[in-house]
């Protein structure tokens, strides 16, 4: 696992593809904002004056300005953005009775892929991936080639598979690249729905097991409003979730993520098999928060008056 590095700040690194964010409920839209599965991870940790930086790509059109300014506003460095010339993704999400979303994606990309600058990875560092673009394989070279350079360098990789229904289709091409995104993980956060889509996974212990044969041997196993299942090597654990008044369940996951990013940075977690499980239950515990906090609001994120507590906690 990573060790600790010099003196350099660590950093969060987050890398996903970026949409426009349209919400509908019953035919109406009731929420518009800037989305994408890390971009929402990102904002979470910027909020918390975590040094964070976004890897994606959108063009450079209105909406693209409408994002980058968004990103900078909220303290996510934009260092690492490939702004193309065209038009910049748009996702609709379709929330049903129970808040839950389906969704439907626009988006229209250049031959030339994520052409970025490659940042300086540490081993302090962090680096989350997922969601579409880690299944793409149009541009698979381009995100693989910063992976494998922030594993070389000790980064710990944190993986989410955040699995959408549009790729269900194409899941036989793509298992392939689930396998490998595992493989090159420090940490798999997944669904119970991601693991039954792509494994056929029917709990916690069958999920865990995929993974285990895959390379990573820690998992964080999250099951909507039956809590979360922890299981490493040392730890096989269930916390439970609260019961809120959902509001949308977009962002969820993603700040999910940002909170066992947010505590691994605050406690300078360099090596994941030293955690206790005190520690882990801090960890999870706390994103749990956070996401509980982000399904009450149409929101994709923590808002500021909520990171500003955690601010005075820790």
């Amino acid at each position: 696992m990573p060790e600790s590095g010099g003196d350099t700040i660590p950093h969060v690194y987050t890398i996903s593809e970026t949409f426009y964010d349209i919400l509908f409920k019953e035919g109406n839209i009731i929420a518009s904002c800037p989305g994408g599965a890390m971009l929402n991870s990102s904002i979470t940790l910027g909020r918390l004056k975590i040094p964070v930086s976004f890897i994606s790509e959108f063009g450079q059109d209105k909406v693209g300005s409408l994002i980058k300014e968004f990103l900078s506003e909220n303290g996510v460095a934009t260092k690492h953005l490939f702004l193309y010339n065209g038009k910049s993704p748009l996702s609709l999400a379709f929330l049903n009775d129970r808040n839950d979303a389906k969704y439907e994606f626009y988006e229209d990309f250049p031959k030339k892929r994520l052409d970025i600058e490659m940042p300086q990875f540490e081993p302090d560092d962090i680096l989350i991936f997922g969601s579409i673009m880690a299944l793409k394989s149009e541009i698979r070279k381009e995100l693989k080639n910063i992976i494998i350079t922030a594993k070389s360098n000790g980064t710990t990789l944190f993986y989410d598979p955040n699995f959408r229904d549009s790729l269900s289709s194409s899941l036989a091409d793509i298992r392939p690249l689930i396998s490998e995104n595992i493989k090159f993980a420090d940490i798999v956060r997944a669904s119970n729905e991601d693991m039954k889509k792509i494994g056929d996974c029917n709990n916690p212990d069958e999920a865990y097991d995929f993974v285990c044969e895959r390379g990573c041997d820690i998992l964080i196993y999250t099951e909507n409003s039956h809590g979360v299942y922890l299981k490493t090597p040392s730890y096989s654990k269930h916390y439970t979730a609260p019961e809120i008044e959902t509001v949308s369940t977009v962002g969820a996951g993603d700040t999910f993520n940002a909170g066992i990013a947010y505590m691994l940075h605050k406690r300078k977690v360099t090596d994941l098999y030293a955690i206790s499980e005190t520690e882990w239950d801090e960890i999870i515990e706390t994103a749990i928060e956070f996401a509980s906090h982000v399904c009450m609001s149409a929101d994709n994120y923590i808002t500021p008056e909520f990171a500003d507590r955690l601010k005075k906690i820790y």
